[in-house]
């Protein structure tokens, strides 16, 4: 469970509250552990992560989804540019508006990262 929280507490307190209701004992197993991990994921799925893939516009989502091949990254912004066959510049906007919706960060010029541990497999998992 520590490892897929990805050391982000919000994650740990929803994979903790699904192991609590889905245990069947008192004494906690490595099954049950991989069940909450399993269901967990699939609440962050459906709540904390689309409530961010929403926000993005579809030119944005295709930006995440060039981003989501590195998976958690960090990525490079000259590798994204060859991604999407689009000029560094042309794509300034896009990140820019990523950052200010908190999806993406910027931890050294010219690397973007996801602001929170799983986005990347999460747009993996997504058909739109």
């Amino acid at each position: 469970m520590l490892d897929a929280a990805g050391g982000y507490a919000y994650f740990l307190q929803a994979y903790g509250r699904t192991l609590w209701e889905t245990a069947s004992e008192k004494v906690i197993t490595v099954g049950d552990a991989r069940l909450a991990v399993e269901l967990g994921t699939a609440d962050l799925d459906h709540g904390f992560f689309v409530a961010r893939w929403q926000r993005a516009t579809p030119a944005e989502r295709h930006y995440l989804r060039a981003m989501s091949q590195d998976g958690e990254g960090p990525s490079a912004t000259a590798d994204l540019s060859g991604r999407l066959g689009k000029d560094h510049s042309s794509l300034t906007s896009q990140r820019a508006r990523l950052i200010d919706k908190g999806i993406i960060f910027a931890p050294e010029h010219g690397l973007v990262q996801f602001t929170v541990p799983g986005m990347g497999a999460f747009i993996a998992r997504q058909k739109d």
